[in-house]
C-alpha cells in the first residue's frame, strides 16, 4: 500500500513549474507525501523495493530441507502451494519521460529517476532441476495453485506484473511430483478442485532391473496404450 501511494505521489508531483503537485484523492492517496521533495520519494521509494526485494527472495536449501523433512515422513504426502499473482506499482513510462525532461539539469534527481526501477529484478535465485529432482524423490504431491489477482487501475501508475519467473519454477516442482497444478481468480474453486485431484490416484510399486545404488536421479516413464487416458505420475527418484 505505502508503495502505490508513494508511485501515486512521484506521478503527482509537480512537472508545470506552478510550485504545488496535483490532488487527486482517492484510497491509495497519502497526504504525508504530497508536499515532502521528490529526492525523498523516491529514495524512500526504492528503499522500498530493495525490502520487497529481499522478502521475496527464494531460498534453495530451505527448500531442499524442506523436501528431505518429507521425505523422512511416512505415508501419503500432499503440499498446497499458494502463489498469488504479484504485481509492482511504478510511474507510467510517459510521467518518467516528462520528469526526467524537467529535471534534466538535475544529475542526482534525473539519475534516481532513470535508475530507479532497474533496482527491482529477480532472476530465479535457485537450481530448479535440483529443487524439483528433490520433491519427485520425497514421494511427495505438490499441488501448485496460483491466485490470479485482478490488476488494479489507479491514474499515473503502471502495475507490472513480476510472477513469470517463480510461477514457471513452482509449476514444475508441482509437475515434477505428479501433482495438480493450475490458476484462477477464484480461490475456493481452485482448492477444492486440488482436494478432488489429490483423492484421484493409484498406487504402484516396481523393483527396477539391475538397480545400482549410486547417488544418480533415475526417470520414470509410464505409458497407456489407450491415449484417451491422461497418466500424471512423479518425475523419478534418486537410487541411494
Amino acid at each position: 500500500m505505502e508503495l502505490v501511494s508513494l508511485a501515486k505521489a512521484i506521478s503527482a508531483q509537480d512537472i508545470s513549474g506552478s510550485g504545488s503537485t496535483i490532488k487527486q484523492i482517492d484510497s491509495f492517496s497519502s497526504p504525508q507525501y504530497s508536499d515532502l521533495p521528490l529526492e525523498y520519494k523516491l529514495m524512500r521509494y526504492s528503499d522500498i523495493l530493495h525490502r520487497i526485494e529481499n522478502l521475496r527472495k527464494v531460498d534453495q536449501q530451505k527448500l531442499l530441507d524442506f523436501a528431505r523433512l518429507l521425505k523422512n515422513k511416512e505415508g501419503q504426502k500432499f503440499v498446497f502451494l499458494f502463489y498469488q499473482r504479484e504485481f509492482m506499482p511504478q510511474i507510467e513510462p510517459g510521467i518518467i519521460d516528462r520528469l526526467l525532461t524537467v529535471y534534466q539539469n538535475q544529475p542526482g534527481i534525473s539519475r534516481n529517476i532513470s535508475g530507479l526501477f532497474e533496482n527491482f529484478r529477480r532472476n530465479t535465485s535457485f537450481d530448479v532441476d535440483r529443487v524439483k529432482r528433490a520433491y519427485a524423490d520425497s514421494s511427495i504431491s505438490i499441488h501448485f495453485l496460483f491466485i490470479t489477482t485482478p490488476i488494479k487501475h489507479i491514474p499515473g501508475v503502471h502495475f507490472k506484473e513480476q510472477s513469470d519467473d517463480i510461477y514457471s519454477a513452482f509449476k514444475e516442482m508441482a509437475r515434477a511430483t505428479g501433482g495438480f497444478f493450475d490458476s484462477s481468480a477464484n480461490t475456493e474453486a481452485l482448492f477444492k478442485q486440488a482436494v478432488e485431484a489429490s483423492e484421484n490416484y493409484y498406487l504402484l510399486y516396481y523393483i527396477p532391473l539391475n538397480y545400482k545404488g549410486d547417488g544418480q536421479f533415475k526417470e520414470i516413464k509410464v505409458r497407456v496404450k489407450n491415449k484417451n487416458y491422461k497418466v500424471t505420475h512423479r518425475l523419478g527418484y534418486i537410487a541411494n
